[in-house]
């Protein structure tokens, strides 16, 4: 696969050939932005970690919630 970069005075340019999947690009993008947020953030480790577990456990409530509400789950959830 050939691959091009070209540099210029306030960006560069990725050309790649048409047979790349648009997912895979997509995905590399969305990294790059990943990369972008987490350079300017100032959070530590610890509070990615404590952040972490308040958005997994106020899902897993909402979820269960949800879920107690539709018949197939009633048992299950009780």
């Amino acid at each position: 696969m050939a691959v091009s970069i070209e540099r210029t005075d306030n960006e560069f340019i990725i050309k790649l050939p048409l047979t790349v999947n648009p997912v895979d690009i997509q995905k590399v993008l969305e990294y790059f932005q990943f990369i972008d947020v987490v350079s300017r953030s100032s959070a530590t480790t610890d509070d990615i970690e404590e952040l972490s577990r308040e958005v997994k456990g106020g899902w897993s409530k909402e979820m269960k919630e949800r879920l107690s509400q539709l018949d197939e789950f009633k048992d299950v959830l009780e």
